[in-house]
């Protein structure tokens, strides 16, 4: 384009005064283009010593550059001038001649834009690379991905951003690696639901209605004996993983391991009052079958092919009024549930050795799972340390899953037990036996059968409820 106007301004007019303003033309023209050169030039040196970190210098040549640009835009506000007066000249002195004139003259006035803008937007372009750049990290951080870094920047305010950006990543990648750290020792919905929020009646302490779980491995004295101190913690790792996944899988929380149990617990803020009691049974089936597994992988873990010792499991679960909240000392807390309900679980996870059961609920659960689980009344207990009885029930699966000859002995057990009750020894005689028929080893109508003679030497009072005292934790 720059070589038409030139080629254009070569021709000369025929009038005087037109010869004139096309002279004056042609020299604002090559004013223009060597003011722009220089103040390019101006530009790029200043850039050049930006990113070489000599700040006074780029300065210096910054108002220069500014000067450049004023000096252009006034040659261009001249060049213009003489334009339109040129232009008006040719319209009055030859129609042919307007078009022509008025296409220098704007061509000449794109021209001077055209480089004007250009200059802008290439000071424009390169100050502003670094802050794009910074920019698109910061989106990825955002988005999650804290292997966002900034490079070499100037050593000016957008270099000590970028030196802040890298600062702030760190940190962010501090804190989630201890994040995950904590996160094996403390359950982190305790601290998304109970430490951040901070509210004084989910960390003072309240009572709620929750249900608690103890699960015990039958055997861990045994595997000890046969394994070294860094086998036996390697077999109890896996042991708490496989039956700690089924309690999470649950949304149950796991409050400690003690020994080899393990104890959890279901309420607000975690899982709905209803759900509680049957996420937890759902736990505990889970939890038995996950056993199978464990006792296949035991050959490995142990490095023994023979004489493996046998293991199983009691599992216990209660539901009632808890106290809930940080209980400790000063230096010292956990969020935990403690109360009555939290004993009685443990209680019955214990008196799965005298009824030679798996998994005992208390009355409270059963009652709250009574449509989704089938349960069978096993006795009327007053555990250990408590002077009043509690319904206490065998978890035999969920609804429609347990089999027919689980169904036939629950019924005929039931049948006994109301017999037992009633004091008709000879009756419940019969019917225990009646179950043993369908299953030879349930432990429930052995333990029934055992004291029915004591009973019969020692009757009961006339309005006894069917309770037993449990003399061992």
């Amino acid at each position: 384009m720059i070589g038409k106007i030139r080629e254009s301004l070569r021709v000369l007019p025929d009038e005087v005064e037109e010869r004139e303003l096309n002279a004056q033309i042609r020299e604002d023209v090559g004013r223009i283009e060597s003011c722009f050169r220089s103040t390019t030039d101006l530009a790029r040196s200043t850039l050049a010593a930006r990113q070489a970190g000599d700040r006074p210098k780029a300065r210096e040549l910054l108002d220069y550059t500014v000067k450049g640009q004023t000096e252009l835009r006034a040659l261009r506000s001249k060049l213009q001038d003489v334009g339109f007066n040129l232009a008006e000249l040719s319209a009055v002195c030859a129609e042919k001649r307007k078009a022509r004139v008025l296409f220098s003259s704007t061509a000449t006035t794109l021209l001077a834009v055209v480089l004007g803008l250009g200059a802008a937007w290439i000071i424009s372009h390169n100050m502003a690379k670094p802050l794009i750049a910074l920019l698109t990290r910061t989106k990825k951080v955002q988005g999650g991905d804290l292997s966002a870094y900034v490079g070499k920047l100037p050593e000016d305010e957008i270099g000590q951003l970028g030196e802040g950006f890298n600062l702030m990543v760190d940190e962010l990648r501090r804190k989630q690696d201890l994040q995950k750290a904590i996160s094996s020792y403390i359950d982190p919905r305790i601290v998304e639901k109970v430490i951040l929020p901070g509210r004084s009646e989910d960390t003072m302490g309240q009572k709620r209605l929750m249900t608690v779980l103890f699960t015990d491995l039958v055997g861990f004295t045994t595997l000890g004996e046969n394994l070294t101190a860094g086998g036996l913690v390697q077999v109890i790792n896996r042991y708490f993983t496989l039956m700690s996944e089924c309690v999470q899988k649950e949304r149950g929380v796991i409050d400690k391991y003690i020994g080899d149990a393990i104890m959890a617990y279901w309420g607000a803020p975690f899982v709905s009052e209803e759900e509680q009691a049957a996420t937890a049974c759902r736990a505990a089936l889970a939890q038995v079958e996950t056993l199978t597994r464990f006792r296949a992988e035991l050959p490995d873990l142990m490095g023994l092919r023979k004489n493996l010792p046998e293991i199983n499991l009691r599992i216990g679960i209660a539901t009632g009024e808890v106290v809930v909240g940080n209980i400790g000392s000063e230096t010292a807390r956990s969020y935990t549930v403690m109360g009555d309900t939290v004993n009685l679980a443990s209680r019955l996870e214990s008196a799965n050795t005298m009824y030679g059961t798996r998994i005992l609920i208390s009355e409270m659960t059963q009652r709250m799972v009574d449509k989704e689980m089938e349960s069978r009344e096993v006795d009327f207990l007053a555990v250990k340390g408590k002077q009043d009885a509690v319904g206490v029930f065998e978890l035999l699966g969920r609804t429609g899953v347990v089999d027919a000859g689980t169904r036939a002995l629950n019924e005929a057990y039931g049948a006994a037990l109301a017999h037992y009750r009633s004091q008709k020894w000879d009756e419940a005689t019969v019917g225990f036996r009646r179950c043993l028929e369908i299953r030879g080893e349930d432990g429930p109508s052995f333990e029934m059968l055992t004291r029915i003679p004591h009973f019969k030497k020692n009757p009961p009072p006339n309005n006894w409820n069917g309770s037993w005292q449990s003399l061992s934790k």
